[in-house]
């Protein structure tokens, strides 16, 4: 039957008849299980996506009767990539997990990274680009432990890590991990990297860096023109997509509007060929910013319609919740079983003792009874004592284990009410004001000015927000993150004072160092306030911030050649006795020096 159902599956114009003949060579649920799973297959490569999902839900039971597991875990992974492609990303994730559980039991690293792979790019493409890298870092590490690991594994772990970086404005990190890609993939595998150049573009595009962006994005397309040249790839309509949506928006910045003109078209007839949800969105997003930019008023609110219509039928806050809860199900039986395993290893340890020690009391017995004896109650002793200190151990385990997750669970409900309401309802604010100079071109231009003032502080103020999420959901923050953080606040400092220069530095050495959430979001502030009042009250031309380890510690400088000031005028101030407050909090020390010359403020934690 399975070199049938192999037929049916590949035939072009034979695949009914061997269906058919298939089905009548069936003579246990474990076939029939395969049979529904080859269908399953077939529509979703060949045909209907919602037929591929109807005889897998007919397939799934049969096979777990059968157990079929590496046929399970395949239509597991296939029902991930079909609800990728439907918008409906929480389903997508639920399945890839219950295919990551059946890899873990067989297993199948190989498997186990690319199914971290591919739950990285569907948490992207539900925007919560965080766990988009958690599960891509994990993807890295898994083929990195592999040696069998190829450039391909690499680069479908590299690319997933990259994209959510770039996508949560972080373009450093970003172009840092699509270019080690070149690294890795040699040769003529470097056909595979059409995404990644077309993604080091779509990077270089969001920083404005409009020609550079373009050479890129060319080069790509170039290779899968190629590629379906050479017939090694049939189907390019979700590449061609894309292409075409950063073509098209790059000429719009650019003012090329007839070719922006032919670019969309060729964008929205790919999207639709291609029916993913993710490059419709991008599509319409982007297409509603340029007809705004053309004065097309009905055009603009029809696609932005379009575009809240399907965003909204990706997202809502109960997907958002159902996914949460998932996550910490999932991550809680994974640690329980890792216990359960450790206690099954202690168990089998101290069995194979006992047996050691029962020969050893025989042998000796036959030699001197009375020693023997009173090995045997010294020694059994001995055994029941370290059991007792080992099921302590893991009752204590297992009691930390469960606060962690308890605390994980509050954490997440907060940041989640604070994403949810407070973030929705400044959103709201940003995108009525847009509306209201939107709507009235000609309005008075004070008011234009006092919108746009009301604007510009909802957004610091949902940044400020999110730094608040960012921290609470971390339980320990790698300075290569706060690095990123400090250099956002910089380049806006840098933009609202331009006569200030900054410089900052961090040594490499720091690059792997962890440090816990509420350090991180203390430090960060403390920085922050330092910079604005050495912009605000110092007049600072030139301010310096450095980052080093001396001495196993932690230390931060902050100089500015400012105006100073004297202790005596600013002693009751609540913005250095806040800073100072913040970093006491977190065990550290704070120094502040202040001369005619500037200021000069040390961090040591």
């Amino acid at each position: 039957m399975q070199k049938i159902l192999v037929k049916a599956y590949t035939s072009q114009d034979s695949s009914d008849y061997y269906f058919k003949k298939a089905k009548k060579a069936i003579v246990s649920v474990a076939d029939e299980g395969e049979f529904y799973f080859c269908k399953s297959a077939r529509q979703a490569d060949f045909g209907s996506a919602d037929s591929a999902i109807y005889y897998a839900n007919i397939a799934i039971p049969k096979l777990k009767e059968g157990k079929s597991h590496n046929s399970l875990l395949t239509v597991y992974n296939n029902l991930g990539h079909i609800y990728n492609g439907k918008g409906q990303y929480d389903k997508a994730i639920n399945y890839r997990i219950e295919a990551l559980k059946i890899a873990e039991s067989q297993k199948k690293t190989n498997y186990i990274g690319h199914l971290y792979t591919y739950i990285s790019y569907d948490y992207h493409d539900f925007e919560n680009y965080e766990k988009g890298i958690f599960y891509g870092k994990k993807a890295l590490q898994t083929f990195t432990n592999d040696k069998a690991s190829k450039g391909t594994d690499y680069h479908s772990a590299l690319n997933a890590i990259a994209i959510n970086y770039d996508d949560w404005n972080k373009p450093e990190l970003a172009l840092y991990y699509h270019k080690l890609n070149f690294k890795y993939v040699k040769g003529k595998d470097t056909l595979i990297l059409d995404n990644t150049y077309n993604n080091i573009g779509n990077t270089l595009l969001k920083q404005k860096k409009f020609a550079e962006a373009k050479k890129w994005i060319v080069r790509s397309k170039k290779i899968i023109d190629y590629k379906v040249k050479m017939k090694m790839q049939t189907v390019a309509d979700y590449e061609y997509a894309t292409y075409y949506t950063n073509l098209a928006t790059i000429a719009s910045e650019l003012n090329e509007f007839e070719d922006a003109d032919k670019y969309f078209d060729l964008a929205f007839k790919y999207s639709k060929k291609c029916n993913v949800a993710e490059k419709l969105r991008d599509y319409y997003f982007q297409k509603a910013k340029y007809n705004k930019k053309r004065n097309n008023l009905s055009e603009t609110i029809k696609e932005q319609e379009n575009y809240i219509k399907l965003r909204d039928s990706i997202y809502n806050v109960e997907r958002d919740e159902a996914l949460a809860k998932m996550e910490v199900k999932y991550q809680t039986e994974k640690k329980q079983k890792q216990l359960l395993i450790a206690k099954n290893q202690i168990l089998e340890k101290e069995e194979e003792n006992e047996k050691k020690t029962y020969w050893l009391i025989f042998a000796s017995f036959l030699i001197l009874s009375s020693v023997i004896i009173g090995y045997l109650f010294f020694r059994q002793q001995k055994l029941k004592n370290k059991q007792q200190e080992h099921e302590f151990e893991l009752k204590n385990a297992i009691a930390a284990i469960e606060t962690q997750n308890k605390l994980q669970e509050q954490r997440l409900t907060i940041s989640r009410d604070l994403h949810d309401n407070i973030g929705a309802q400044l959103t709201f604010i940003i995108s009525s004001v847009e509306n209201l100079k939107f709507g009235f071109p000609n309005i008075d231009d004070k008011i234009s000015n006092h919108l746009s003032k009301i604007s510009n502080f909802t957004k610091d103020t949902i940044v400020e927000l999110r730094d608040t999420i960012w921290a609470m959901n971390s339980h320990d923050i790698n300075i290569v993150d706060l690095r990123s953080r400090l250099l956002n606040f910089i380049e806006k400092a840098q933009i609202s004072s331009l006569q200030t220069n900054f410089k900052f530095t961090i040594d490499d050495s720091l690059s792997q160092m962890k440090i816990s959430s509420l350090q991180g979001i203390n430090i960060y502030r403390v920085i922050q306030e330092a910079v604005n009042n050495a912009i605000k009250h110092a007049n600072a031309q030139n301010i310096e911030i450095s980052a080093k380890e001396i001495n196993n510690a932690l230390v931060f400088d902050i100089f500015d050649d400012g105006v100073g000031f004297k202790f005596d005028d600013i002693v009751q101030g609540n913005g250095l006795h806040n800073m100072k407050k913040r970093i006491e909090e977190i065990g550290g020390q704070f120094q502040l020096n202040s001369t005619e010359k500037g200021t000069h403020i040390t961090i040591t934690i």
